[in-house]
Parts: structure tokens; sequence; C-alpha cells
């Protein structure tokens, strides 16, 4: 396993767990295991936050819904944060497995909120793993702050 920046956030690369194409700002092909489902959650949920490519992400790895119609809506308003105070993941759980469907919970070191951050990012097994963003229109669950890593496996790249 190694890290590599993609516009200011360490992601997570694996010769075995994936992602095993990657053309451009779209990172897919993952291992259909709960460490698959990890790194293309944390790829997946970056690269659409993150990416002027957006819109071709979003087309080929969010699942259909009202979720991929509202992330739509949120991303087209929104704005970037800077590399320099984009979050890096520092830590990691897989909070729910089953083939089909992953919850994984991760814990960043988050300057634009200040100090450590979690949430939950949701994906679905569709021949590879696709994000699932919420009904709100995000890529996972709201950030809560937290004070430590305790109940996250220590995870990061820079």
């Amino acid at each position: 396993m190694y890290w590599k920046r993609f516009k200011g956030v360490a992601l997570p690369f694996s010769p075995v767990v994936g992602p095993l194409d990657v053309k451009g700002d779209i990172a897919r092909c993952y291992q259909h295991t709960p460490r698959g489902a990890l790194f293309a959650a944390v790829q997946i949920s970056v690269r659409l936050d993150r990416s002027t490519e957006w819109q071709k992400i979003m087309k080929r790895q969010v699942v259909e819904g009202e979720g991929k119609a509202a992330y739509a809506r949120v991303r087209t308003a929104g704005q970037v944060v800077p590399a320099a105070k984009a979050a890096q993941i520092a830590g990691f759980r897989i909070v729910s497995y089953t083939p089909q469907t992953a919850v994984v919970g991760t814990v960043s070191r988050d300057p634009a909120r200040g100090g450590r951050t979690a949430r939950t990012v949701t994906v679905k097994w569709e021949g590879d793993w696709k994000l699932a963003p919420t009904g709100e229109g995000s890529t996972g669950s709201e950030p809560e702050r937290v004070d430590s890593l305790s109940g996250f496996v220590f995870w990061g790249g820079f």
C-alpha cells in the first residue's frame, strides 16, 4: 500500500485492493472486500469533492437515486476547499459490511474546522464499489468533532 496526493489530499493505493484503473480524475476497479470498500469510499468521496471533473466521476461512480441528484445540486453551488486547508485522513473503521453495501467511518485532521472530525461514507457494489451520497447531497455524513482516534485504526498518508 502507498499514498499519493490528489488535489491536496493523500489517498490510498494498492496493487491488490485498488484502484487498479486510474484515468484522469476517475479511479476505479476496487477489490470486492471490506478493504476495497474502504479504499473506494475514500477515493471516490475525495475525488468528487475536489475535482473539476466531478460530473464525470459522478456519472460513473455514484449510485442512481435522490442522493445523486441532490449531490449535483449541492456541488454545483459549492466551492472547493483550498488544498492547504483540505482534511487529511488519520484513521478508519468499517462500520458495517455486506457484499452489497459498506459503511466506512473515517477520522480526518481538518484544518478548515480545526482539530479532528469523523464521518461515515456509504458505498454499494454494482460491479465495482460506487458512492451512495446522502439525501442531502453530501458524499458522507455531517462531520462531527472527535477528540481522539479511539475506536478507529490509525491510517494516513502524508
